[in-house]
């Protein structure tokens, strides 16, 4: 009952939509730190900084208070080299620069700089930010980190409600573990992923022979990797909803096609061409997992290499099974006028019946209209 009074309390005494832009620039063993936030956020917390009780801080108030805002910060905002589990680093507070009261318009809240700096006695690569600013007053401010490491992209964070501890790694530290992490959501979207799995194979037993595979696999491999490049960078967005639908048509397509043809040939246009689609299918699968992310490439060359190595281990082993059981059809003689397929007609009829029935319940399926769906 008492930590709900304390909030109520303290939420009754805070301004809403309170919020702060901090920004950190590791340089080698020194870490430059910007605090950008309301001035009514410091006020709440040390409202004997407003001397003239006009909600806005003056250069000289900021002077005459400088100490105490310094000590506000030292416990509010603090450093820890490595993970966290030592010492913070003292950090010295250089400077105060307030907006300029007459700039302000009506509704305009004044937003004061403080600038910081915290020396290590080693070069500071993983760091551990703790940020509690003004939950004193507001247990929901919002603090937008982004801290600059060398030439890395920026990484960015918001500090929020109770979550007061964040742990930074630089690009060398977190590149293996995010290529690895990739990879393996490669691996599974193959794995889990029944529809590509379903077109994958309605291009194989399509296949003239084994070494026509590598055809159909290099250009849905290329194919799909310029359009899931194309779409994480935001130069394609299509909607999900279409690309889902038209994945599960074009499965039903090359597998009807089969049926149609009396030939077996060599679908690398087909694995080309819809695999264009199934990029975007995808990136639309990798949407969330590479929002914020900025190791990109990395991210997005762990995929690819995921998914390939699980469309080489799905067509090796479709392999070893056509090799073992239609040996005798491998060996038979062959017709110059009837080219044999890599599996028998009868085969290729049934395995494409399956899946171009699979192709068509996929695309009611996501449009919506099977009543049990």
């Amino acid at each position: 009952m008492f930590p709900a009074l304390a909030v109520a309390a303290a939420l009754a005494a805070a301004h809403p939509d309170s919020l702060s832009r901090t920004r950190v620039e590791l340089v080698e063993r020194e870490a430059r730190v910007t605090l950008r936030f309301q001035a009514l956020s410091l006020i709440e917390v040390l409202p004997e900084l407003d001397l003239d009780r006009n909600r806005v801080l003056g250069a000289e108030e900021l002077a005459a208070g400088r100490d105490g805002i310094a000590g506000y910060l030292a416990g509010a905002w603090r450093l820890f080299p490595g993970e966290g589990g030592g010492e913070p680093l003292a950090g010295v507070l250089e400077k105060l620069v307030p907006d300029d009261p007459a700039t302000l318009g009506a509704f305009d809240l004044q937003l004061v700089e403080a600038h910081l700096s915290f020396t290590a006695s080693e070069e500071l690569g993983v760091v551990t930010i703790e940020s509690r600013l003004f939950h004193e007053t507001n247990p929901w401010h919002k603090d937008l980190l982004q801290v600059v490491h060398g030439g890395d992209a920026p990484v960015t964070h918001t500090f929020e409600g109770s979550t007061a501890r964040w742990t930074f790694e630089p690009a060398a530290v977190r590149r293996p573990g995010v290529f690895a992490q990739f990879l393996r959501l490669g691996i599974d979207h193959i794995r889990t992923g029944f529809d590509h799995q379903a077109f994958l194979l309605a291009l194989l037993v399509a296949s003239r022979r084994l070494r026509t595979l590598i055809g159909v696999v290099t250009a849905f491999t290329v194919a799909h990797s310029l359009t899931l490049a194309c779409a994480a960078v935001g130069w394609i967005d299509v909607p999900a909803r279409f690309v889902e639908l038209a994945i599960a048509l074009s499965i039903a397509y090359v597998a009807c096609d089969n049926l149609l043809r009396r030939e077996p040939r060599n679908p690398w246009p087909e694995a080309f061409l819809f695999g264009l689609l199934h990029g975007l299918g995808f990136a639309g699968f990798l949407a969330d997992a590479l929002a914020g992310e900025p190791l990109l490439l990395t991210a997005l060359f762990g995929f690819n290499l995921g998914v390939e190595l699980g469309q080489v281990a799905l067509v090796l082993a479709v392999t070893a099974v056509v090799a073992l059981i239609f040996r005798a059809h491998r060996r038979a003689p062959e017709d110059p006028a009837h080219p044999r397929g890599l599996v028998p007609a009868g085969v290729r009829i049934v395995v494409s019946a399956a899946v171009a029935l699979a192709g068509f319940h996929w695309f009611l399926e996501r449009a919506g209209w099977l009543p049990w769906a």
